[in-house]
């Protein structure tokens, strides 16, 4: 049993960590507040074991340079504000976590009070996000909204506006969106973003490249710029520029998982299959639960003639995505190709039970009743 002497002695030691914490947590403010980010995030780390605050500052820093992951896990272990609760919202959508996003957000307005208006805002603009994403456009439109009311001003809220515009199918009231976005704040790497692809979509890609290197000169390490940037080179047919560009996002995130697939693309099309396969392979291991990175290997073989190795790929693809009709269709042309008129049959008849119109116009030729 502990004694009382010893309890004062770890009550103490404790009491003198934590306020040496807090010494460090204050020199990191000083320093981000002086603009020497990476300095404040060296004391940040250091205060983290025993500073929740410096542990919500990791969790903005993360956020502010893309890296959502590590974010998340910084303000998973912050303090429980509606702040650090907000953010964490946004980050999980970003990561595609929207029932985590949805009940972050939800908990986030819950706490906040009716002062923090950004706060607020933060966590509608979120929820209407995850609406979004649900097609719920109805909701989407309401919570964005109401965010806006909380925060009339808010890049973040106005960037959201354009998604929901985007995905209704109303291209110009979110090119509008975006740009009103961009105005209140040229910082917005994800209303510059957005504008920047829609302006690709459109098939304007010098517009595209202005307002993207318009972006880069305020955001100079953004991953999701510089992206965009070679996305608008290779749709424009600069291909090196386009790998210029796309290096330089693996060189600030290696695991960006759509540079080295587009990246794969490019050497593909050169016929370097050696070098897309690279690509490729490093797509997957960035993101191993995606099926895109494997359904393109397997068109990289394929194009080879190893049909084996394609169809390896393929099958990889389908587990992860087994809705997807078409990753059946070329199995079973594969299978076609090696003179396996079973295995064949079998792919044709799954990929056209899920909709393929081509392996069903394949299974009415050959008299294969796809229903069975």
């Amino acid at each position: 049993m502990m004694t009382r002497r010893g309890c004062i002695f770890l009550l103490t030691l404790f009491a003198t960590a934590t306020a040496a914490g807090q010494g460090v947590f204050d020199k990191g403010v000083n320093a981000e507040n002086k603009g020497l980010d990476d300095l404040a995030e060296q004391y940040y780390r250091q205060a983290a074991d025993t500073c929740a605050a410096a542990r919500h500052r990791l969790g903005l820093m993360a956020e502010r340079r893309e890296r959502y992951k590590e974010a998340a896990t910084w303000l998973v272990q912050a303090d429980s504000s509606a702040d650090a609760l907000a953010h964490l919202a946004l980050c999980q959508a970003e990561l595609r976590q929207w029932s985590d996003a949805k009940r972050s957000a939800e908990k986030a307005i819950e706490l906040a009070d009716s002062s923090a208006k950004a706060v607020r805002a933060n966590a509608m603009s979120t929820l209407a996000l995850v609406n979004c994403n649900d097609e719920n456009y109805t909701n989407a439109l309401s919570w964005a909204h109401s965010a806006q009311k909380e925060d009339p001003q808010s890049a973040r809220v106005l960037n959201t506006l354009g998604v929901i515009h985007y995905r209704r199918g109303n291209e110009n009231e979110a090119i509008a969106a975006f740009k009103e976005a961009l105005k209140n704040d040229p910082r917005n790497v994800d209303a510059c973003f957005n504008l920047g692809s829609m302006y690709c979509y459109r098939n304007n890609f010098d517009m595209a490249i202005s307002v993207l290197r318009r972006g880069l000169k305020e955001n100079r390490r953004s991953a999701k710029l510089f992206y965009c940037f070679g996305w608008a080179y290779l749709l424009k047919g600069e291909k090196e520029k386009a790998i210029e560009c796309l290096e330089n996002v693996l060189q600030i995130d290696s695991g960006y998982a759509n540079a080295y697939l587009r990246l794969g693309d490019i050497y593909r099309e050169r016929a370097e299959y050696n070098k897309a396969a690279e690509q490729y392979r490093h797509a997957a291991q960035a993101a191993p639960q995606q099926p895109e990175a494997y359904r393109l290997l397997g068109l990289t073989f394929a194009e080879q003639g190893d049909y084996a190795k394609s169809i390896r790929n393929y099958q990889r693809a389908a587990e992860i995505d087994p809705g997807d009709g078409s990753t059946y269709r070329h199995i079973a042309e594969l299978y076609g190709k090696q003179n396996k008129p079973k295995q064949q049959q079998a792919n044709y008849k799954r990929a056209a039970r899920l909709g393929d119109e081509e392996a069903r116009r394949w299974c009415v030729k050959n008299g294969v009743d796809y229903q069975r």
